[in-house]
């Protein structure tokens, strides 16, 4: 066994303060055969409760950092600072933060200015009952090579756990939702499946309880341990000689994700198409059944959008040369335009290996677009997806082999294709090298980044950037900028249902803002009762797709499934205007679609470890049912709470216990919320709806809600209050034809919308008219769409 030695920082030997920086050259502690020398650390602050720390174990070499690009300057400015030293310390003072490290013997502390608790310290004390130390404090191991010469495996440090303190993040993980006492390896791997550690959306982003966040800025493999090793400690390690971060204090959960996605990357608004229901499955294998599938689904008016085909779209043993099986599939170009007409649009499959004997792996090989062996040749492996032929990757590092991969794209494209679904990227091995002189050690978790980079490029340059898409499996830092994002392959189980459930959570919390998963679990056949529960929770995602290596289509289920999914996707299509709104939301503010209740209600230690259900928005509660016999637990945080089926009304802060039926899934409305909604249609329609409806529920005799009009890129408030006998309404003006305000449990005398008092009438109202019926109110008003 190699050699390990631990070098730790010890003492800062001197330091200087630059602007908002601080250089500090550090002693080390280090056995005998460790060379003598100081290492540098920097603290750089880009805001009140931004900063960033970075220590370099081998300065002389450090290298110009490119990926993924991190914009400090979207969070810098309106800092104050002020380094002074006091008791054997160096205190930086930011005016929201006091850090404090300590100067003759290290330390390093971050403590809220106003409230003065200390919110992360590293932990350089944490000893066994004989005194031996448990925990490796801020450095770096070095490792003996050629029985001889030491180079730096890793860097990282260790930090104080507090006794209540959760964790979260990390990327899409399917593991518990609470990282604490877990160990985790980022390092993208195939999970097969979502049962295990494995993930294939690593994210070096975690999320404290304590209120702050932690970014690790590099690709390198990363290990935590949240504190199984010791409950007292948690642990960072970095593959690399250089270890470093940028810490983001809320201690607000949503302000933190909001300044980490500004330096990560936002995601652009997908498409609205893209917000209807994908139907696909592994896979259909002839134009005719791919058609045949279109023409059921109209029949049985099931709202759709998209239709995907998977590897069959290409010829047998040539996945992934992008040419079409004009065989099993004749003249794409017509079948596209067909499916077009009938308001579907079109996705394929693809992965980066480009298969051997192929005319694209020999125009490939030839030009040097592939990630190469070590001895110049393309890296070919084999078993590299499907299991049944030999492929080498492209180089996404190599300018021309991007170029490359988008005309195969652009040709595509210019037939008509509207998406790609960018599976794979994580078989990058540690020894392949790259054009860009890095190592598969550095650019594994990196490649999937690039990857889905050139494919949502491409997509955006030949359709328009407003229809740049991709739907993608595997993520890094930065990743949300390329949306969006699917779950992998669950199991055909309840397990595989709430792990696709706790890794979309997981990932919301890692910058992932667009996120779905396979409806029904991918391997075998879901049974009846799993794929009606999981197609209620789907069509409730940010994002929807059936998918699975059995037919996925509701008819393939019987009648009562096939009823229940057309139900839902036809709330789906309801609630698209809500939908939308919270798109609109995530692309200006990073925050999730789907979110964790914990994201929300941050203070309520109930909520800290719920994974089985979630917040659609911040309006709409969601509790997916997970058994055959329908009866769950529905916990419902603070305030008021209406059952969206049912109407009935529960204060917040309790569990309800829940008996529903095979056709009914727990959706609970938000008191004070408007939930702005349009009429289903058979396929997503484009701009602000003609007659947009806004659903209100009153709490403390008021409700709010945001709604996104598309036609006038603005985001409008709208508001209803009630006072007395009167209820005023206030629109927002959207640009529709006709507003139709809906609020429930009121009975006004008077109404006044949009400063004008509406006439009562009965039955159904006109512009201008209110309507009372079981104490539900409706009042219609103009929009304000141009002629």
């Amino acid at each position: 066994m190699a050699i390990r030695e631990r070098i730790t920082v010890d003492a800062v030997a001197d330091y200087a303060v630059e602007g908002h920086a601080v250089h500090l050259e550090c002693d080390v502690a280090a056995p005998e055969t460790v060379t003598p020398r100081t290492v540098p650390v920097t603290l750089e602050v880009h805001g009140p409760r931004t900063f960033e720390f970075e220590l370099r174990a081998n300065p002389e070499v450090d290298a110009e950092r490119e990926y993924p690009p991190l914009d400090t300057d979207a969070i810098g400015g309106n800092a104050d600072f002020d380094a002074t030293e006091a008791d054997e310390a160096l205190i930086v003072e930011t005016g929201a933060l006091d850090i404090t490290i300590g100067l003759d013997e290290w330390s390093f502390a971050v403590a809220d200015a106003e409230t003065g608790e200390t919110v992360f310290e590293e932990q350089r004390a944490d000893p066994d009952v004989f005194g031996r130390q448990r925990t490796e404090a801020l450095g770096f191991t070095q490792e003996e090579i050629n029985h001889n010469p030491r180079r730096i495996a890793e860097a990282g440090t260790a930090f104080r756990l507090s006794p209540d303190e959760k964790i979260y993040g990390a990327g899409e993980q399917f593991v518990e939702f609470d990282r604490r006492g877990r160990e985790l390896d980022l390092w993208h791997e195939e999970p097969l499946g979502t049962e295990t550690e494995r993930a294939y959306k690593n994210i070096p982003f975690h999320l404290s309880t304590n209120g702050y966040g932690m970014l690790l800025d590099t690709t390198a493999r990363v290990r935590y341990d949240f504190g199984k090793s010791s409950t007292a400690t948690g642990t960072i390690s970095v593959a690399d000689d250089r270890f470093a971060f940028v810490f983001f204090y809320g201690p607000d959960f949503r302000d933190v994700i909001r300044r980490y996605t500004a330096v990560t990357g936002r995601p652009s608004r997908p498409p609205k198409w893209a917000f209807g229901t994908w139907m696909s499955r592994l896979g259909y294998e002839s134009r005719e059944e791919l058609e045949s599938v279109a023409t059921r689904l109209r029949e049985e008016s099931i709202p759709s959008d998209v239709l995907h085909l998977d590897p069959f779209w290409m010829r047998a043993k040539k996945s992934t040369d992008l040419v079409w099986d004009t065989e099993q599939f004749p003249n794409p170009e017509g079948m596209i335009e067909g499916l077009r007409e009938d308001d579907f649009r079109l996705s394929l499959w693809e992965h980066p290996h480009v298969p051997v004997g192929t005319d694209a792996f020999d125009e490939g090989a030839s030009e040097g677009y592939f990630v190469a062996d070590g001895t110049g040749k393309p890296y070919v492996m084999d078993h590299t997806c499907q299991g049944d032929y030999r492929g080498a990757l492209v180089d996404f590092t190599d300018p021309a082999a991007v170029e490359w991969w988008k005309d195969k794209h652009r040709r595509l494209l210019e037939q008509g294709v509207s998406v790609f679904k960018t599976d794979y990227g994580e078989y990058v091995p540690e020894d392949a090298v790259f054009a860009n002189g890095k190592s598969g050690r550095a650019m594994h978790n990196l490649y999937p980044y690039l990857y889905n980079e050139a494919v949502y490029d491409v997509v955006g340059e030949v359709n328009g950037e407003d229809e740049a898409l991709v739907w993608g499996r595997s993520a890094w830092t930065g990743s949300q900028a390329f949306p969006m994002h699917w779950g992998g392959d669950p199991q055909t189980s309840w397990n595989g249902m709430s792990a696709a459930l706790r890794g979309g959570l997981s990932a919301s919390l890692s910058g992932i803002a667009f996120w779905s998963h396979d409806i029904g679990g991918f391997r075998g056949t879901p049974s009846d009762a799993v794929y009606t529960r999981w197609a209620q929770f789907g069509l409730l995602s940010s994002n929807a797709r059936c998918h699975g290596t059995t037919p996925r289509e509701p008819w393939e289920f019987g009648e009562d499934a096939l009823d229940v999914f057309r139900e839902y996707a036809r709330l789906r299509y309801r609630l698209l205007p809500y939908l939308y709104t919270y798109a609109e939301i995530a692309a200006r503010t990073g925050l999730p679609v789907v979110r964790p209740l914990v994201l929300e209600y941050q203070d309520d230690p109930t909520v800290h470890r719920m994974d089985t259900q979630y917040l659609l928005g911040e309006d709409l509660l969601v509790a997916p049912v997970f058994t055959d016999s329908g009866v769950c637990s529905v916990y419902l945080p603070d305030g008021e709470w209406r059952d969206r089926r049912s109407g009935e009304r529960y204060e917040g802060g309790q569990r309800v216990r829940m008996d529903v039926g095979l056709e009914e899934m727990p959706v609970f409305v938000r008191g004070g919320s408007i939930v702005p909604q349009r009429e289903p249609t058979q396929s997503v329609r484009p701009g602000t709806p003609e007659n947009l409806e806004l659903v209100a529920t009153l709490a403390a005799n008021k409700a709010s809600g945001r709604v996104y009009d598309v036609d006038d890129d603005s985001m409008l408030e709208a508001s209803v209050e009630r006072t007395d006998d009167a209820l005023s309404v206030h629109t927002g003006s959207p640009t529709a034809d006709r507003v139709t305000v809906v609020v429930h449990d009121v009975d006004p005398e008077t109404v006044v919308v949009d400063s004008e008092t509406a006439t009562p009438v009965d039955g159904s109202p006109e512009e201008g008219e209110w309507a009372v019926e079981d104490s539900t109110l409706t009042v219609v008003a103009s929009g304000r769409r141009e002629e």
